[in-house]
């Protein structure tokens, strides 16, 4: 069967592989395994998922998530948070389960820091979907103040952390969208693109800008153009739109919103009978974009303990094929988004913690990993 599996691995999308593996294989349930995957490329021929199986819908004891509710109970007091919640839903939308602590519901607007990179490389990847762009494209195409650039940046190396842009200072605020990216193609290049991986945020901020130019409107219009308003993720909100949106970690968003996408990248794409990505968008979005990279000393890395990256988010948990299992939007406030494919769930860790991401991040990925193993039990 491996050998089988496998084969059908190379024919199939990320998603549809996962989903084969899982039903034929089982899965990995630890976070931060070394197994690594292939970069996912967006071509030309169509992917096929594997036909969906109708089964009963598994139910869950009063007591399945005790354990999940108090961790959270516990990250909330430690961290001396206002509130907090943990909900856990399935591809159709119902809630599993949920629990929320103090003043956080789930309309409640949270700051979620790098969470937001998920929505925006969803966001470009609706451009690629049309054709208009290629993640292997020069950038500088429609940023000529990238042109001297030499190898040329991509998206794909932009949303992968792998195009050498250094973090600027302007990325924080107090300058527009256009100009903040004209200071960061100015500046001195961390290293060559495509040669190393270094988490950051500046990368985005140049895909944000890349999305204005490609949709001839502002950032945050776009995003709802494309990504929020047709998924009704009507409580986003992006501070300092129109000019000053940041596309790397200023959104703000409710548990009730952001839930609604997972369940878009749950389904591939599909949200209420209609195509928001193709299958082959989302495959590229959750799948390891840098597995030809060593990525054990990044600093991100070692707080995710995830040392594989996708577009935008982490595969928390790949096959042995490299599929991917498990994906997180996860950012350093603590927000900790996912998608289980193993369980065919989702689910959100949703807090705002400002202790720092080296803290923050740990407290929600421990009670992620419980809230998915009590799914799994």
């Amino acid at each position: 069967m491996k050998s089988t599996t496998a084969s059908f691995c190379g024919l199939l999308g990320v998603v549809a592989c996962a989903a084969l593996f899982v039903a034929s294989c089982g899965s990995s349930d630890a976070v931060g395994a070394n197994e690594s995957a292939s970069a996912v490329a967006i071509e030309s021929t169509t992917t096929t998922a594997l036909p969906m199986t109708t089964t009963s819908l598994k139910v869950y004891a009063a007591t399945a998530f005790d354990q999940t509710d108090v961790l959270m109970t516990e990250r909330v007091a430690s961290a001396g948070l206002s509130g907090g919640m943990v909900r856990i839903g399935r591809a159709d939308g119902s809630v599993i389960h949920e629990k929320s602590i103090g003043a956080v519901r789930g309309s409640t607007p949270l700051s979620v820091a790098s969470s937001t990179k998920w929505l925006t490389a969803a966001t470009f990847m609706t451009f690629v979907d049309q054709g208009v762009v290629g993640l292997d494209d020069n950038v500088a195409k429609w940023l000529p103040e990238f042109s001297n650039d030499t190898p040329p940046l991509t998206p794909r190396q932009l949303l992968s952390h792998t195009s050498g842009v250094r973090d600027n200072k302007c990325q924080s605020g107090g300058m527009s969208l256009s100009a903040c990216v004209k200071v960061i193609a100015s500046s001195a290049r961390q290293f060559p693109a495509g040669s190393k991986f270094s988490y950051g945020n500046s990368d985005f901020l140049v895909i944000g800008r890349l999305v204005e130019v490609l949709g001839g409107a502002d950032f945050a219009t776009i995003v709802n153009q494309r990504i929020t308003g047709p998924l009704q993720m009507n409580a986003t909100t992006w501070p300092g739109a129109p000019s000053m949106a940041n596309a790397a970690f200023g959104v703000r968003v409710t548990i009730d919103d952001y839930g609604k996408f997972l369940q878009m990248i749950l389904n591939q794409g599909m949200v209420n009978g209609t195509r928001a990505l193709s299958v082959e968008a989302v495959d590229a979005l959750i799948s390891n974009q840098v597995s030809a990279y060593d990525t054990t000393n990044d600093f991100s890395v070692g707080i995710t303990k995830i040392p594989r990256y996708g577009l935008g988010g982490w595969p928390d948990v790949v096959n042995e094929f490299g599929g991917t299992v498990v994906v997180s939007g996860n950012g350093g406030m603590g927000f900790y988004p996912w998608v289980d494919y193993a369980t065919n769930t989702w689910g959100i860790i949703g807090v705002q913690d400002a202790r720092g991401a080296q803290v923050a991040v740990p407290a929600s990925q421990k009670v992620e990993v419980e809230a998915r193993n009590a799914l799994s039990r």
